[in-house]
C-alpha cells in the first residue's frame, strides 16, 4: 500500500474498474435516477435504475484515464453554465504561469460547484487543472467517494479522533499538497473547513498551519513563498441551497444545534449543480510572496484579497436594505449603519426575482435567508475591502 493511498485520487490504471463499479452500483443509480427521471423513478424505479445505467454506459465508453473522465466533467460543466447561470466571467488568469503550479486558497459556497469552476476557468485558459482537497464527512457513500477521486480530490481526514491520530491525519495532508505541487500539480482547498453558509468568507490560520505541518523546521516565510498560494473568490448571484442553509442556520441560532438529516450534503451537491445561479463570478488573486511570519499575517493577506476581489450584486443591496427596515430594532440597528453608508452606490433594479425567492422561503427563515445575502455586503464594508459596488450589466 502507498503512503497515500487512503486519500489521493485515483489514478489512470485504476478508471475503468471504478467505472465499472459506479455503473452497477445500485445506490447511485437510484440516486442519478431520482435527478434524471424523477416521475419514472418514483412510480417504478428498477425501470429508471436501468435507464440510468443505459445511459453510463453510453457516456463512458471511451473513458481510460482521469483526463478522458476530466473531458466528459468539462461537458458537463459547459452544459451547467449555458442552462443553470446567467453568465459565468472570470478573471486574474494573468497572474499564474502555465509551467507553475499553485496552492488555491478560496472561499466556499457550493460543495462541488466552486472547485469545477476554478478547474473549468484553467481548463478554458490552457492550464491544467487542480487536485481538490474534500473532507472525508462528504463521502459516506462509495459512489460519492469514487466520483471525487475519479475527478482528482483527495480527502482531508476530519473523522479521527485522539490527539495521535489527528496529528497523523493532518501530517499526511500537508504531505500530500506539498507533494502533489512538487510534482506540478496544483491544489484548490477552502479557506476554512466547510461551506460559509452565512455568507461571511474568512481564513481559518488553522488550516495555514496544517500547510507548514510537512515543513515545520522551516521558517514559514520560505513556507509560504514556496506554497505559491492564490487567494481565489467565487460570488454566486443566487444561491441554490439558500434555504437548505438558511434552515440549518436558524436551527443554531434558535436551539445552538442543528441534526441533518442522512444524505443532505448529496442533496446539497445536486441542488448547487443543477439550479438556478444567476450570475456567477470567479477571479484569481495575486500569488503570496515572502515576508508572512506567522498564519495570521498570511491569513489576513488571503482574506483581504478574496474581499477585495468578491463581486457584489444587486440582491446583496436589495436584502441589506430590507433587513435595514426590519421590524425589529436591534437588526436595524445592525444593517442599518452600513446601508446608510452604501445606499448611494445603486438604484435597486426591478427586485420582482428577488422578493419572488424570499416567498418562496417558509416565514420562519425570511430574515436568516436575508442576512445570508446581506452579509456578504456588510464583510466587504466592515473591513474595508475594495470594489463594493454591485456587478453591472
Amino acid at each position: 500500500m502507498g503512503k497515500f493511498d487512503d486519500i489521493r485520487p485515483y489514478e489512470d490504471d485504476e478508471v475503468i474498474g471504478v467505472l465499472k463499479r459506479l455503473i452497477n452500483d445500485q445506490e447511485f443509480l437510484g440516486f442519478l435516477a431520482l435527478h434524471l427521471f424523477p416521475r419514472v423513478g418514483q412510480i417504478i424505479p428498477p425501470l429508471a435504475r436501468y435507464l440510468v445505467r443505459l445511459l453510463l454506459k453510453k457516456q463512458t465508453v471511451g473513458i481510460a484515464s482521469i483526463d478522458d473522465f476530466q473531458n466528459a466533467v468539462e461537458a458537463y460543466a459547459e452544459r451547467l453554465v449555458s442552462h443553470t447561470m446567467t453568465g459565468f466571467n472570470y478573471a486574474g488568469i494573468e497572474h499564474l504561469e502555465k509551467e507553475k503550479a499553485y496552492l488555491f486558497v478560496g472561499n466556499h459556497r457550493d460543495i462541488a460547484g466552486d472547485s469545477m469552476l476554478v478547474d473549468y476557468a484553467l481548463h478554458l485558459s490552457g492550464h491544467k487543472t487542480v487536485r481538490i482537497a474534500v473532507g472525508d464527512n462528504l463521502v459516506q457513500k462509495q459512489f460519492a467517494t469514487d466520483l471525487m477521486k475519479l475527478n482528482k480530490s483527495f480527502f482531508i481526514k476530519r473523522s479521527e479522533e485522539g490527539a495521535k491520530k489527528i496529528y497523523a491525519a493532518l501530517l499526511a495532508s500537508s504531505e500530500f499538497i506539498h507533494e502533489s505541487l512538487g510534482s506540478g500539480n496544483s491544489i484548490w482547498i477552502a479557506q476554512s473547513e466547510g461551506r460559509a453558509k452565512d455568507g461571511i468568507d474568512a481564513t481559518d490560520p488553522a488550516i495555514l498551519k496544517m500547510f507548514a505541518l510537512a515543513r515545520r523546521k522551516d521558517a514559514l516565510s520560505e513556507v509560504i513563498k514556496d506554497l505559491k498560494i492564490v487567494p481565489v473568490s467565487i460570488a454566486y448571484e443566487f444561491d441554490p441551497c439558500d434555504q437548505l442553509k438558511a434552515k440549518e442556520l436558524e436551527s443554531v441560532a434558535r436551539t445552538g444545534s442543528y441534526q441533518k438529516p442522512s444524505g443532505e450534503d448529496l442533496v446539497s451537491l445536486a441542488k448547487g449543480l443543477g439550479e438556478f445561479k444567476g450570475l456567477v463570478c470567479l477571479k484569481f488573486g495575486e500569488p503570496l510572496g515572502d515576508g508572512y511570519d506567522t498564519p495570521e499575517a498570511v491569513a489576513k493577506e488571503i482574506d483581504r484579497q478574496v474581499l477585495d476581489n468578491l463581486q457584489m450584486f444587486a440582491v446583496n443591496y436589495w436584502a441589506l436594505s430590507m433587513l435595514a427596515s426590519d421590524e425589529d430594532q436591534n437588526t436595524r440597528e445592525k444593517y442599518g449603519h452600513v446601508w446608510s453608508h452604501v445606499k448611494q452606490l445603486i438604484d435597486l433594479p426591478d427586485v420582482t426575482q428577488f422578493e419572488a425567492r424570499l416567498e418562496s422561503c417558509p416565514e420562519n427563515l425570511r430574515n436568516t435567508w436575508l442576512t445570508m445575502y446581506a452579509n456578504p455586503l456588510v464583510n466587504k464594508f466592515n473591513n474595508g475591502a475594495k470594489n463594493i459596488t454591485p456587478y453591472e450589466r
